[in-house]
């Protein structure tokens, strides 16, 4: 690890510490830290160390995200009911799932969700939002089932420019977010699963995506005292 690396993860060590006592929302922590967490990871990717990326993303998360509340933000629906869905509403762990859509999903993931979401329905809300227009992210929808609340969000709705601007372009458009049932941000995923190869038995790549998934839902569920079964991915 760098010196200059090893002095960033100290920094956000040493806010994290300080604050550690006064509850902050999820927006402020974010607009706090991302200038500094940017100019070094751009570094990082640019020298082609995704190693060190991922480590630096995970300090920040660990850091300075978690324990961090979300806001409660008001989410367009898509489906039947179509609305809203404020996210206090659901008053159980949610885990949000954000894509664009013109992301190439991997093999068996969107059945992998499908599968968690039955399992987990009684304690965990799976809600996905795509950055886009309602008609771009409604020709998506009738691939997850009901028991997931598919939503969309863009810049280009006026409410929805916060949102957008605290999760899209400072996180990235696709990341996976763990909330307990208080908004608090118990963990942070950027990116996609791993990737599972176009030969893979679709059967095999949906267990993949299912395990992927299923271990920070399950690390969720057990910070929010609500499942204390060991972790099953078989």
């Amino acid at each position: 690890m760098s010196r200059k690396l090893l002095c960033l993860a100290c920094g956000l060590l040493v806010v994290a510490t300080m604050t550690a006592q006064d509850e902050k929302m999820f927006p402020a922590a974010v607009k706090d830290n991302m200038r500094r967490y940017n100019s070094i990871s751009n570094a990082a990717y640019e020298r082609g160390d995704a190693a060190e990326g991922q480590f630096l993303f995970d300090t920040l998360v660990n850091n300075q995200l978690v324990g961090t509340r979300f806001e409660d933000y008001s989410l367009k629906r898509l489906g039947l009911g179509g609305g809203k869905l404020k996210l206090s509403s659901i008053k159980k762990p949610v885990m949000i799932q954000t894509y664009a859509t013109w992301c190439v999903f991997n093999k068996g993931e969107i059945a992998a969700l499908n599968k968690l979401a039955r399992k987990y329905s009684k304690d965990l809300k799976i809600v996905v939002v795509f950055w886009d227009r309602k008609q771009a992210a409604k020709a998506m929808a009738g691939k997850f089932s009901g028991n997931i609340e598919v939503c969309y969000a863009s810049e280009n709705y006026s409410k929805d420019e916060a949102m957008v601007k605290t999760m899209k372009y400072s996180l990235g458009f696709l990341c996976t977010y763990f909330l307990d049932a208080d908004l608090k941000v118990i963990s942070i995923r950027r990116g996609p699963p791993p990737q599972v190869a176009k030969r893979t038995p679709i059967k095999e790549a949906i267990q993949l995506n299912f395990d992927a998934y299923n271990e920070g839902i399950s690390n969720l569920l057990v910070k929010s005292d609500i499942r204390r079964e060991p972790i099953v991915t078989h």
